[in-house]
């Protein structure tokens, strides 16, 4: 292991063949995983020191030149070949393709949103990882995956004494003449003779039977049809999920319906893309506050948000940024709900 000299210059320019001032530029040792950095200067010029590696390097380790300024990255690796002398790393910067693997929102959404609120050096990796453990937290809280569905084809009791809800939430609201008894109750009288489904959104209803057999006959499926104009059989509730039946509504007994509909998200909502960009720039701006202390204050600013002299401190941008998400989570529970 030695720390002797060997210097690592170079030149950073743009996709547009400028070359950036105040670039962040990395040098990584590969086998130890260290990283130290810089930044360039006026002509986008930059000098990094394998010397200032606190744990040396070896003749046969590799470094790896990183820069990240904006939406455009691009690296370089090479192999020490001996400790005089030093290399030569110039970077032309290319702009990043969206990630496939974010889903509420993405790398560009959250750094328009910044605009020049922070500096420049927020690199794209950095920014999609806060989004995929902020992606994975609306999930944990919220309960729903907001980008999937689910089919389901099951067989339902329909026993207001003994069955309430059936492995995918299917519910059961009140029906008329049947009292407290009914887990439902709460529905009221405009949905009598009614299903709801607990699962939200509803997409689409495949298929809906009624079980046309007494308790000890045989199962007879009878197919029943959406109500269109003055015909059909039920009519579907699609933003509370509930199934109305307008005619040929289930008796009381065991397998007395048999449905097939689609429940989920064919899309993200709104909401949701908002209240993940928002978490995401929250937790950008906290952690450059925290680990860029050596940044002057004004970089940091964002409206009056700054690290400042004596550390962090509350302000107007912030307050609303933190009033806003807390808002966007009821909003965002009320979605799961089917409320919403």
């Amino acid at each position: 292991m030695v720390s002797f000299p060997y210097p690592t210059v170079g030149t950073i320019t743009d996709s547009e063949g400028s070359n950036p001032s105040g670039a962040k530029v990395i040098m990584r040792n590969d086998r130890s995983g260290e990283k130290i950095n810089t930044t360039t200067n006026a002509s986008g010029q930059y000098l990094l020191e394998a010397a200032n590696l606190a744990s040396g390097y070896m003749t046969t380790d590799r470094l790896t030149i990183i820069c990240a300024y904006g939406d455009e990255e691009n690296e370089s690796s090479f192999l020490i070949s001996d400790y005089s002398g030093g290399h030569t790393v110039n970077l032309t910067l290319e702009a990043i393709s969206e990630s496939s693997d974010v889903n509420y929102c993405q790398v560009q959404d959250v750094l328009d949103e910044l605009g020049d609120k922070t500096t420049d050096d927020i690199s794209y990796e950095r920014v999609r990882k806060i989004i995929l453990r902020n992606e994975a937290e609306i999930d944990e809280r919220s309960g729903t995956k907001f980008t999937s569905t689910t089919v389901t084809d099951e067989y339902y009791d329909y026993n207001q004494y003994t069955t309430w809800t059936s492995p995918e939430g299917l519910a059961f609201p009140r029906r008329s003449g049947y009292g407290s008894y009914n887990r439902g109750d709460s529905m009221g009288a405009t949905f009598n003779d009614s299903l709801r489904l607990n699962s939200y959104p509803l997409l689409t209803i495949t298929s809906l039977y009624k079980n046309a057999a007494g308790d000890y006959q045989t199962d007879n499926w009878d197919e029943l049809d959406e109500q269109t104009g003055t015909g059909g059989d039920f009519i579907i509730y699609k933003d509370i999920g509930v199934i109305q039946f307008v005619n040929k509504s289930p008796n009381y007994g065991r397998r007395q319906v048999k449905i097939s509909y689609t429940y989920g998200y064919s899309t993200v909502p709104k909401t949701v893309e908002r209240l993940c960009i928002l978490l995401s720039i929250r937790d950008v701006l906290i952690s450059k506050r925290n680990s860029d202390s050596s940044k002057s204050q004004n970089s940091l600013s964002v409206d009056g948000f700054s690290r400042g002299p004596m550390g962090g401190t509350a302000t107007t941008y912030q307050n609303w940024l933190n009033s806003e998400i807390e808002r966007l989570w009821l909003v965002v529970g009320d979605l799961e709900m089917g409320r919403a």
